[in-house]
């Protein structure tokens, strides 16, 4: 894809990026899932709004501690399905404090395991299946999804597709850690770093940066709102009547996240 002015993408330089641990008073929200629940003992986490039983639920060992959360979608099976998609995803949209609005400057963290992760036919279409969002309310343009798309993983938004891990085949069953720093804006002062750090990697790497652009889609005075989403949201083909197309696609996507945090910019 052809970067549009102002754009560098697919820098790695880990001097200019020091792993650096954010003070208590920097942290908006830690979620561990070391209570075992999966909202993480946090009032106004959502778990899922799929109704399968499995559709969320935990798994032992997590990332760094004893637990995960694990979220499962089945194409074609109702239980899974909710908000017009199949899906299973947690948020924390009912809390304004875990909320980003236009100024706002945050660091965000994941740690996700691509659950046996079945590989792309290359006979099929390369639909995506999302595993992480940073959403606007109100079904506004979108500034982040990180998903599954061929055998890579890929950052996409409402002006971009880049890829942040090339071939994600080696590391199914492994934990894959993200990190992506936002300056929320309604205007291009914006900008998005979005770094990697590979099971085989002893450090994060900047993998996509992108500057002068907007960041913060909604417009706050019609009350739209920007929340994080994690878990699994797939995409699928849809036949003449409508109907979802699962003759063409892996039928089950299961996904672990873990250590999921929203950190205040600067650090202090």
């Amino acid at each position: 894809m052809t970067l549009t002015a102002g754009i560098a993408c697919s820098k790695e330089y880990n001097e200019l990026d020091p792993v650096i641990k954010p003070a208590v008073n920097d942290t908006i929200l830690n979620i561990n899932y070391e209570s075992g629940e999966v909202t993480s003992g946090i009032t106004g986490i959502t778990g899922t709004h799929a109704t399968a039983a499995d559709a969320v639920y935990m798994t032992s060992p997590g990332n760094t501690g004893k637990y995960a959360i694990a979220h499962k979608v089945t194409l074609g099976d109702s239980g899974y399905f909710s908000n017009d998609a199949y899906r299973s995803e947690s948020d924390a949209v009912s809390l304004a404090k875990y909320r980003y609005n236009p100024g706002d400057e945050h660091r965000y963290e994941v740690s996700i395991l691509l659950k046996d992760w079945q590989s792309w036919n290359s006979a099929n279409p390369a639909y995506g299946d999302n595993v992480f969002q940073l959403k606007m309310s109100d079904n506004q343009l979108l500034p982040l999804r990180i998903l599954t798309k061929r055998n890579a993983i890929v950052a996409r938004n409402y002006q971009y597709q880049d890829n942040l891990v090339t071939d994600f085949r080696p590391y199914v069953n492994q934990w894959i850690k993200f990190r992506v720093e936002v300056k929320w804006m309604t205007d291009t002062t914006g900008y998005m770093k979005i770094y990697v750090k590979l099971p085989n990697q002893s450090d994060y790497k900047l993998v996509l940066e992108r500057n002068n652009f907007v960041t913060f889609t909604g417009n706050p005075a019609n009350g739209n709102v920007g929340y994080l989403k994690w878990g699994v949201y797939r995409e699928a083909g849809k036949d003449a009547n409508g109907n979802v197309i699962i003759s063409d696609n892996v039928l089950t996507r299961i996904a672990y996240h873990d250590d999921i945090r929203i950190i205040r910019l600067p650090l202090k």
